[in-house]
């Protein structure tokens, strides 16, 4: 059994389930095997050992609006309790928002962020995976600095950049690559890294990142950092497009550090 040691400098809450102990300090979160800790002791020389898992927490005095598929907007409106926390909850575990407003669209494409840009201080864009279910043409990167009105994915992710910077000329903005995803009944081929009509996710995936190499933006990989063909039916709550809890902390996971390279203080 293992005993926990606090300085007094430390303002400190204490909740107990049966599998985890949460230290809430002014400096962020520490967590422990509940099962392996039999007393706690406050001491002013002390210091936390080193080898505790312990993860910081930064508050943010700004306004997050996260632009997504259904893949964000389950983040606050799953009605069947299928999972703990989408990626957003779990980003803002540990960057903490003062304010964070959910866009998702179910089944939206990139046209539908469009009309869902609102005033906001930060910005993410996880789009890609419906219009390739969908069938958006993607384009090409010229359509994109071209801003050519052929109703590709390159031209509304332009539109939508261009809508935020009209809202917010001082926006910060990070840009997601959709996540893998095959099967949901048909909806996708039955591999991850198969063709619909002889386009594939990773031909939107590229443009993404043409895109957060021109703009000069941050880059979410979800698509080469959450899971592929082996993997994702475990990580998702249908097989196998929505993550579950495990494929939404991957996600966060490749989030955070995306936005902490725009994040100010």
């Amino acid at each position: 059994m293992k005993k926990i040691i606090l300085t007094a400098m430390m303002t400190v809450a204490l909740t107990v389930n049966a599998q985890t102990l949460m230290i809430h300090e002014k400096g962020g979160i520490a967590r422990y095997n509940a099962a392996m800790v039999d007393s706690i002791t406050f001491d002013e020389q002390a210091q936390m050992p080193a080898n505790i898992p312990y993860t910081t927490q930064m508050t943010i005095n700004a306004h997050w609006c996260a632009l997504g598929t259904s893949i964000t907007y389950l983040n606050d409106y799953d009605k069947q309790g299928r999972f703990e926390k989408g990626y957003m909850d779990r980003t803002m575990d540990q960057l903490h928002f003062a304010k964070m407003t959910n866009q998702g669209v179910s089944g939206g494409c990139i046209r539908s962020a469009y009309d869902k840009v609102i005033k906001a201080d930060y910005y993410t864009i996880e789009h890609g995976i419906n219009d390739w279910g969908q069938f958006t043409p993607v384009g090409t990167f010229d359509d994109y600095k071209n801003r050519t009105n052929n109703g590709s994915f390159a031209y509304w992710y332009r539109m939508v950049i261009d809508r935020i910077f009209a809202v917010n000329p001082k926006a910060k903005i990070v840009l997601c690559t959709p996540r893998k995803a095959y099967g949901f009944s048909g909806y996708l081929p039955s591999d991850c890294m198969g063709d619909i009509n002889g386009v594939y996710l990773k031909d939107y995936v590229e443009i993404i990142r043409q895109i957060a190499q021109y703009e000069g933006f941050p880059l979410a990989d979800f698509y080469a950092e959450c899971g592929g063909q082996r993997d994702l039916a475990r990580m998702s709550m249908d097989t196998a497009l929505h993550p579950n809890d495990e494929g939404y902390q991957m996600m966060a996971n490749v989030l955070i550090p995306a936005l902490k390279k725009v994040i100010t203080k």
